[in-house]
């Protein structure tokens, strides 16, 4: 298996949503992209806003990376200075190496050397790939992560355990086969709500809302489903303002509003651009199919938004 991302979920999506019914839902145009007022009368005053100072997600090449040769481990190496050293290698393209450094840390219960190595199981670097075991080491970095300060390292450890939780979720929500985990959309649904609500992670909002929009282990919520996607768009996160847009150019949910969709969809077309992943192509391909649909009223209001956004 692999790390998780959304794959070309619009075309489900779009099935689910095809005798959906109507309900009052109203995105007045932000001020910015990170301003998405909500209408609290349809959706209630569940707190589904993310927490202050949420941890971005961590970052194993950041500038603290150095490229000289990195120390050898000793018997006085702390975790820290092996993390740190197999962050290195992992950045000079040494990932056997970095591997090694990592189990030395994890050994001694580091959370972000046990996340990076359930990271490279999952991805097959430097080690076969193994999705048994980027479980299990993603559910270390869950049990062992405890009560988080506001510190630095709290902040950071937070980052470890949000994304722990997606992956793991997402393995229930497949399971793994030939193992003992088995699709659990309950057990899914439990583990991104608590990455979404509790740590305002934007892929667990993406993955909770498709859930809502699947029946997925759930029942069908096309209202939350929204809020969850416009909570995840206003951190900036692409596939769910691609599918923002989407309902919003559509109507899926309340009034069509295909300026502020288009909008949505726009800016999430930047991000996949930017990106240049393969598995971005699908945002690209919803966006060009509304612009056809849309009027050239509707493309130019959905420019004067844009324009509003970036001036």
């Amino acid at each position: 298996m692999r790390i998780f991302n959304p794959i070309n979920p619009a075309f489900a999506f779009v099935a689910v949503f095809s005798a959906a019914p109507a309900f009052a839902f109203d995105l007045a145009p932000p001020a910015s992209a990170g301003d998405i007022p909500l209408d609290t009368r349809v959706l209630g005053s569940a707190p589904l806003a993310p927490p202050a100072n949420v941890p971005s997600m961590p970052n194993l090449l950041d500038a603290n990376a150095s490229s000289e040769a990195p120390p050898q481990l000793g018997e006085k190496t702390t975790a820290s200075e092996a993390f740190n050293m197999a962050r290195n290698l992992y950045r000079r393209g040494e990932k056997a190496e970095a591997m090694t450094a990592l189990q030395f840390a994890a050994g001694q219960g580091h959370i972000g050397a046990q996340w990076m190595i359930g990271r490279m199981y999952a991805r097959g670097e430097g080690v076969p790939p193994n999705d048994m075991k980027a479980f299990e080491y993603f559910r270390d970095v869950v049990n062992s992560a405890g009560d988080l300060d506001d510190s630095p390292e709290g902040r950071q450890n937070a980052g470890y355990v949000s994304h722990a939780l997606v992956q793991l979720g997402s393995y229930y929500r497949e399971g793994i086969p030939g193992t003992s985990i088995k699709p659990d959309p309950q057990r899914a649904i439990s583990l991104y709500s608590r990455a979404a609500y509790n740590y305002g992670d934007p892929s667990a909002q993406f993955n909770l809302a498709m859930m809502y929009i699947e029946g997925n282990g759930v029942k069908k919520d096309p209202k939350r489903a929204m809020q969850l996607f416009a909570n995840a768009a206003k951190k900036g996160h692409g596939p769910s303002r691609a599918l923002l847009g989407h309902m919003m150019f559509k109507g899926e949910v309340g009034k069509r509003q295909p300026e502020l969709g288009l909008m949505w969809m726009s800016l999430a077309r930047q991000s996949a651009e930017q990106s240049g992943e393969p598995d971005a192509q699908w945002i690209i391909d919803l966006h060009e199919k509304a612009l056809a649909e849309a009027s050239e009223e509707e493309r130019s209001g959905a420019r004067g938004f844009l324009d509003r956004l970036f001036r």
